[in-house]
């Protein structure tokens, strides 16, 4: 099967869309499946990578790496037409060129909701609640022309049936992971910024952008009720964005300079010597889809307490892989003491997530998803 992968961003840019692709093609190539990517034009930052097709376009404002693709060259239209599934992952400009190639040569069209997109209208203050409305009917219209919507979770499900009303069926195909390459090894060397802290440190991950829609705030202030009790922890926050420097304020204000570390941005090749010598996962954001954060941690054996929101409690197994707790500082203070106070249980719980995050691998995934295209072209095919 020729399946065509369209995106508004990819490598070298780095985040879970990207993550979510690179590990669908790699599955479905090791199937045996032709898989291409019609991906943004980086110009001298592009990796070179076989069947990856750079697009005209131009960078939106900030640094995530998204960008406006300008209309498709002819060339690229013909190759986009000799798919046999059209799989977009963005709904805008090139979901607009990916739809419109399906509909002119019959080919089933497929689109993967990676995004709350309405949890990000604050970033547009003065038109919040008129952006969040115009998303949801532009979203209802473009799943509409789809013969298949791909849900990475549960939750995310529920919220595209109940917002959008879509007629278009939907299939959950969660996202996947390299395992392997998160499985804590004994020759990791000990990140650098270890070596300042107090002898019998405890360690607390979050990693991620850090913004105002990852809640670490809330995270912070959960953290400071614990390390009272138990000072020899610290939380540890991997990663960049605009929200560290009013978080650093808020660590001052709490007396937390040196117990919250913040690294700002670390090359994703690094990012698993941070994992492998944390303790646990901590995360209370509540505007993910599915998180790649969230296996990444389970791959390197860490238990993850997360609040009950879509996508985290779609992955967390309470009481055996973590713990879900409701949106209250208190009740999620008390779950990083416990963690804090109880190796023994802190090591079940590592097992077991080293354990159930099999479900998630690259394989298990790829086939879930092929096995969706053969559902798209069933469907499809009883349109026409």
């Amino acid at each position: 099967m020729r399946i065509g992968l369209f995106t508004e961003c990819y490598e070298p840019t780095i985040n879970g869309v990207v993550h979510s692709m690179r590990n669908t093609k790699r599955g479905l190539e090791a199937m045996g499946q032709e898989v291409f990517v019609f991906a943004p034009d980086y110009k001298e930052k592009n990796l070179r990578e076989k069947n990856v097709i750079h697009c005209k376009s131009t960078p939106l404002p900030g640094k995530l790496g998204y960008h406006y693709i300008h209309p498709l060259k002819e060339e690229i239209k013909k190759l986009a037409a000799k798919m046999d599934i059209i799989h977009t992952h963005h709904p805008f400009t090139i979901g607009k060129y990916s739809s419109e190639i399906a509909r002119a040569n019959n080919i089933p069209l497929l689109f993967t909701h990676h995004t709350q997109y309405g949890q990000y209208t604050h970033y547009v203050p003065l038109l919040q609640q008129r952006t969040k409305n115009f998303l949801y009917g532009f979203l209802k219209n473009f799943c509409n022309k789809c013969d298949l919507i791909i849900a990475p979770s549960l939750g995310i499900k529920k919220i595209i049936n109940g917002e959008y009303k879509t007629k278009t069926e939907i299939e959950v195909v969660e996202n996947s992971i390299d395992i392997k390459n998160f499985r804590k090894k004994n020759d990791s060397s000990t990140p650098r910024i270890f070596s300042q802290l107090k002898p019998n440190y405890k360690i607390i991950l979050y990693t991620g952008r850090v913004a105002k829609e990852k809640n670490i705030d809330f995270i912070i202030k959960a953290f400071k009720l614990a390390v009272v009790k138990y000072p020899e922890a610290y939380l540890l926050i991997v990663g960049g964005g605009p929200a560290i420097q009013p978080l650093q304020r808020l660590c001052v204000k709490l007396g937390l300079i040196g117990q919250v570390i913040f690294t700002d941005m670390v090359p994703y090749s690094q990012m698993k010597r941070f994992y492998n010598f944390a303790d646990f996962f901590i995360t209370a954001s509540k505007t993910e889809v599915h998180p790649l954060v969230l296996l990444e941690a389970m791959a390197a054996g860490l238990p993850v307490i997360a609040l009950d929101a879509i996508g985290t409690s779609d992955i967390v197994q309470p009481g055996h892989t973590g713990y879900i707790v409701r949106d209250d500082i208190t009740e999620f203070s008390e779950k990083i003491l416990y963690l804090l106070k109880n190796p023994t249980r802190l090591a079940i719980m590592s097992q077991n997530a080293a354990k159930e995050i099999n479900y998630y691998s690259i394989p298990n995934m790829a086939k879930k998803m092929l096995g969706a295209y053969h559902k798209a072209k069933d469907l499809h095919q009883k349109k026409s």
